[in-house]
């Protein structure tokens, strides 16, 4: 079977057996590639977002503003 044919599930499976045979430094550097990956992703989500005016600097501030206010950083309960 071609790998192009494979499900999800059954290529999901497959590279876990490979990944399974890497020694520490080669699952490094799957990391860095997969992290790669999923950074150009959303780089391209957020670039089109911003382009199309659903994402300003307002809009930023809002959700930061929002994110502090519900998650205060540096206060200490005790």
């Amino acid at each position: 079977m071609l790998t192009a044919e494979l499900t999800e599930k059954e290529l999901k499976s497959k590279l876990i057996k490979e990944l399974d045979k890497l020694d520490r430094e080669r699952l490094l550097i799957v990391l860095q590639f997969t992290s790669r990956l999923i950074a150009e992703e959303l780089i391209d989500a957020v670039t089109h977002d911003w382009e199309i005016g659903k994402i300003n600097r307002a809009a930023i501030k809002k959700a930061l503003d929002e994110h502090r206010a519900k998650n205060p950083y540096g206060i200490v309960n005790t």
